[in-house]
């Protein structure tokens, strides 16, 4: 119950998926982790690579994405999964991992079909505002939030130009608490990751976005604040890694287990504070188009 600013029992548990490419798949050993405790978060948001586990998760199909993660085998399996290309303002289209990955192991199209409420976090291009996607077809929001510049191209719709929301919000609390959350769990992948010298095109490209969102991420994390932030430790893991989804999965399963006494204090509280959903004009509310397979 909700009287004058405080929860009385059981909070509403939103979980926060944050960006992190490769390294995401260690949000499914953090679901894993949770729910191995009984504990079951009822909202989940997500960006970039956030955004995919969060959509398999709301969709009741995590296992899914699991088998196709451990069956994953070497660097060779993320090159069959990519369509490279000069041009349409990326290296990759993003073609056939749509067809290869996102329509033969996701068993929804739209957000309708989901078993948990979602939402999703991407970026204009134009506008330069941050989109939250919580409704209409679900592929085409993935393949926005996933959009990291100078590597997948945009996904254009009307007069948007959608690509990676990690650049402006990477660990989404405030959109897990704007959907009902009385509580949230952040997951941040990119909080321990140290001093490393990029030694190849995509690693320079990939660690200047990186240090942009790092402080996109520190400033946001001070003000919309999680009760509870989980921190893989996921230095050995880069930006391609995608083969090294046991290591992300197992890291992410333990620096859950570490965080469980905490989260379970959270939960027993018989009475909370409820933090303020704090309105915000530099965000738009869309959907995003219909979806034909490529």
């Amino acid at each position: 119950m909700r009287l004058a600013g405080f929860k009385i029992g059981r909070p509403v548990i939103g979980i926060a998926l944050g960006s992190g490419s490769a390294r995401g798949w260690a949000h499914i050993g953090v679901l894993r982790a949770l729910a191995e405790e009984g504990i079951r978060p009822k909202i989940v948001t997500g960006t970039s690579a956030g955004g995919v586990v969060a959509a398999f998760y709301a969709a009741s199909a995590l296992d899914n994405l699991e088998e196709f993660v451990r069956n994953y085998k070497g660097f060779g399996s993320t090159i069959a999964h990519l369509d490279f290309g000069l041009g349409n303002a990326g290296m990759i289209t993003g073609k056939r991992w749509l067809a290869n990955f996102l329509e033969a192991y996701l068993p929804v199209r739209d957000f309708r079909q989901l078993t948990l409420p979602l939402g999703m976090v991407a970026t204009d291009l134009i506008s330069m505002k941050e989109v939250h996607i919580t409704s209409g077809p679900l592929i085409p929001a993935i393949r926005s939030t996933v959009a990291v510049p100078g590597f997948f191209t945009p996904l254009e719709y009307g007069n948007m130009m959608l690509a990676d929301g990690g650049m402006l919000n990477p660990v989404p609390v405030d959109l897990a608490r704007a959907l009902g959350a009385d509580i949230v769990i952040a997951v941040d992948l990119n909080a321990n990751l140290s001093s490393t010298v990029p030694d190849s095109l995509a690693d320079v490209v990939h660690r200047s976005i990186e240090t942009m969102m790092n402080r996109v991420r520190e400033t946001n994390m001070a003000h919309m604040k999680a009760e509870i932030t989980i921190a893989p430790n996921l230095n050995s893991v880069g930006f391609l890694d995608f083969h090294e989804g046991e290591t992300s999965i197992a890291e992410g399963y333990r620096a859950t287990i570490e965080m469980i006494p905490e989260i379970r204090r959270q939960l027993n509280k018989p009475v909370r504070r409820l933090r303020s959903v704090l309105p915000r004009e530099d965000v738009l509310h869309r959907e995003i188009g219909s979806w034909k397979s490529p």
